[in-house]
């Protein structure tokens, strides 16, 4: 890929996350378009669209492997409890708190079980970047989204067991295990072949502008993964409409409730602010698409639907966080001033200044 190509892919990456809400709805909407006339006619054809969705979801996740560095996870040892505790945060604490949600707020059982899948999976490795633009502890970040696609392989059926029989949803394990090898094992092997080419033959520097037009890779494939889910189940969703928006419900409480909840709780035990916001990005943005994959692989398409609406949530309020990031920043310093560095502290009076 030349410069010239480099540079359309970071601006199409650019253009994209700046109107990612609206082009989400855009996929909604269309898949509903065109899957609801025509929804006899695309049961005829559910197998070859379960190919194609598992090809999608492997580019959406293939070039997020692209960039993890497995080279941080000789540095565990060295913030070990930032590193246990967003790794509870993040894969025992989410699906907890939405199996809780869910009791409060009940809905249909195949959603339910969606909004369980969408809090089970790894975060996304874009939160490694929207831990570097908050300043935040990005080796630290590298390490948490690195061990959370290892550990999806073993964590993700041991919830969906948990919680699916109670749900009386009905899951093949075999099925949801072979799928998660699919989209994570192989992307996984696939991205560190790529970025260990790339940095024979071009060093750090080319691997740098790799990284920086892969995610539009990623953003493309995730609008097509959307406009599939909501075509193939245009019916189920336009006959339950009700049932769909009612999933907003717990998806915004979760966001918000952990959101507020790790501030205060970093704050009261004085976690620096760096290690703050590696946990925070880590462990509430989650990966939909690895979510969509292992629905849509078990046969339960229905409850792919959470993971396809959770980004009109979980986008607009960690966007919210990363633009206040200097204020959070401030809070952390009043608390502490240990708690930040000297150029933060120089960014946070700046701020304060008239």
């Amino acid at each position: 890929m030349d410069k010239k190509e480099i540079g359309k892919m970071e601006r199409l990456k650019e253009h994209l996350d700046k109107y990612l809400l609206i082009y989400v709805g855009i996929a909604m909407v269309l898949g509903l378009a065109v899957g609801f006339p025509f929804f006899k006619q695309i049961e005829t054809v559910k197998p070859f669209l379960q190919v194609l969705n598992l090809i999608i979801i492997v580019f959406m996740i293939y070039p997020m492997m692209v960039g993890l560095n497995f080279g941080e996870l000789k540095n565990i040892s060295k913030m070990w409890k930032q590193f246990l505790f967003g790794l509870v945060i993040g894969l025992v604490y989410a699906p907890l708190l939405m199996a809780l949600l869910i009791k409060i707020i009940p809905m249909n059982s195949y959603l339910s079980f969606g909004l369980i899948l969408v809090f089970a999976v790894p975060c996304s490795s874009m939160a490694i970047a929207a831990t570097g633009l908050s300043k935040g502890n990005t080796e630290l970040a590298t390490i948490l989204v690195t061990v959370q696609f290892i550990l999806a392989l073993v964590v993700v059926p041991l919830w969906l067991s948990v919680f699916g029989s109670s749900f009386h949803v009905p899951f093949p394990m075999f099925e949801i295990i072979q799928t998660l090898i699919i989209i994570v094992a192989i992307p996984m092997l696939l991205g560190f072949a790529t970025k260990s080419t790339i940095e024979i033959k071009g060093g750090k520097k080319a691997l740098s502008k790799a990284r920086a037009s892969l995610p539009a890779m990623s953003l493309l494939a995730l609008f097509t993964m959307i406009f599939l889910i909501f075509m193939e189940q245009a019916h189920l969703i336009t006959v339950q409409w009700q049932s769909v928006l009612v999933t907003l419900a717990p998806l915004t409480l979760y966001y918000v409730i952990t959101i507020l909840l790790l501030t205060v709780v970093d704050l009261i035990f004085m976690v620096k602010y760096k290690d703050h916001m590696a946990v925070v990005f880590t462990s509430v943005g989650k990966n939909e698409g690895t979510a969509m994959a292992i629905a849509l692989a078990g046969g339960i398409g229905l409850a792919a639907v959470p993971a396809a609406i959770a980004p009109l949530i979980q986008v607009p309020l960690l966007a919210t966080y990363l633009k206040f990031h200097w204020q959070i920043a401030g809070l952390f310093a009043k608390r502490s001033p240990r708690l930040v560095n000297e150029y933060e502290l120089r960014e946070i009076k700046d701020l304060q200044e008239p």
